[in-house]
């Protein structure tokens, strides 16, 4: 037997837990990655990147002089910071991978065509009562009574599978675009059909409006190049007629009446993910400190007050204040500081590693961009290899602007 046919990429079953259980009956809010900080610290002192947390932590450190300063509940702001600094060693030792492995894009592939059968899987479980909700979500989002299933697979909600997914789905949806795959339908199945299901419409029109953005900076090549404006062009009749199929012919259909309920301001999914989220991370930054925020592990603590006040809603315990928006989350844990911090961070790394002389990169930094202020939270992992993976400089080189290209040879032959 040939050695390749039982070759298995050593980097695959850890990959495979990051992205399909990572959090599969586990409290809310814990991971295996996180569990595996251990061994990650380990991992990341065998090829000495400790240097790297240790910036992490001199960063934090004078915010928690400050929080300290302010008053905290030393229990949960403790709680808190081993939690992010396990964020930070996963994080580390993602960028460690990336170093590593050389082998990313069968990996891409194998997650694809696993994720297309849990898919099938997951609509098998529709059928099937006790299984049901351990793939998908079962709520009314904010349509009234209509109830709608949302997958999830076996993640804690469909949005953070969506964001797992998201660097997948970008990289096909642009190797779409440029035409480079030898099935593009059955990939356009693979990657769509899942965004769709999700109904993570945060995620879906943050890849939409990444692509393009994309597409419109470099219209020359895309769009207006003799060799694709008739592909072009015929991609954005499709568009058309699938818009007007979506708003004439099947006006109650769930994607309408959401974004009805969007513009209309009554979806109260989105408001909470983007307005409120702002509101009550300022109200809860404030309770402290507006510059330096409330802490780590404070926002549940001093977020019932205010959401009981902000919604005239009685019921609202510790368990159920969470900021579902990154930059909101932001602001009330570090304040108008750290949401400058995170700000001042992104553009600085866009520049330095010249994320715009990369396509795929492009997209993705362009996603996360957007997706920060309608999604996400401060410690969503998803959200972190993300920004890694949109900073790398090395990533899929095949997408690199071919200016670029002839910038680096011309380096290289001039010896610099």
């Amino acid at each position: 037997m040939n050695r390749r046919d039982i070759y298995i990429n050593k980097f695959l079953p850890v990959v495979f837990v990051y992205f399909f259980i990572n959090g599969f009956l586990l409290p809310l809010g814990l991971l295996y990655t996180s569990l595996l900080s251990p061994l990650l610290l380990f991992w990341l002192a065998r090829y000495r990147k400790l240097k790297y947390l240790l910036g992490s932590f001199l960063v934090i450190l004078p915010f928690s002089v400050i929080h300290f300063i302010n008053g905290v509940e030393p229990v949960y702001y403790f709680r808190s910071l081993i939690l992010l600094f396990s964020v930070f060693i996963f994080g580390f030792s993602v960028h460690l991978f990336l170093e590593r492995c050389h082998s990313l894009r069968s990996i891409y592939r194998s997650l694809l065509l696993v994720n297309g059968v849990m898919v099938f899987i997951s609509l098998a479980a529709l059928f099937v009562p006790a299984y049901k909700l351990v793939f998908w979500n079962d709520n009314q989002m904010s349509l009234g009574n209509i109830n709608i299933n949302r997958l999830k697979m076996l993640t804690y909600e469909p949005s953070y599978y969506s964001t797992l997914f998201a660097p997948v789905a970008i990289y096909y949806l642009i190797k779409l675009i440029r035409r480079e795959l030898p099935q593009p339908y059955l990939y356009s199945v693979l990657v769509i059909v899942p965004l769709l299901l999700s109904l993570s419409f945060g995620v879906i029109l943050g890849i939409a409006l990444a692509l393009l953005v994309l597409v419109v900076l470099n219209s020359r090549k895309t769009i207006f190049s003799s060799r694709n404006i008739r592909y072009s062009a015929g991609i954005l009749m499709v568009l058309v007629m699938a818009g007007v199929a979506f708003i004439y012919l099947l006006p109650e259909n769930v994607f309408v009446l959401r974004i009805e309920n969007v513009l209309s301001g009554k979806d109260l999914s989105f408001n909470g993910r983007t307005l409120d989220s702002f509101i009550l991370g300022k109200k809860v930054a404030e309770m402290k400190s507006i510059y330096w925020g409330s802490g780590l592990g404070q926002v549940k603590l001093l977020g019932v007050g205010v959401f009981r006040e902000y919604y005239n809603a009685p019921y609202f315990t510790i368990n159920d204040i969470s900021i579902p928006n990154s930059m909101g989350d932001v602001l009330a844990t570090f304040g108008i500081f750290g949401v400058l911090l995170k700000l001042l961070t992104e553009i600085y790394f866009y520049f330095k590693t010249r994320v715009s002389d990369n396509y795929y990169r492009s997209a993705l930094f362009l996603f996360i961009f957007i997706y920060q202020f309608t999604g996400s939270f401060l410690m969503n992992v998803a959200e972190y290899v993300i920004w890694i993976l949109a900073f790398y400089q090395e990533l899929f080189p095949e997408f690199n602007k071919v200016k670029a290209i002839r910038e680096n040879i011309t380096k290289k032959n001039s010896g610099l």
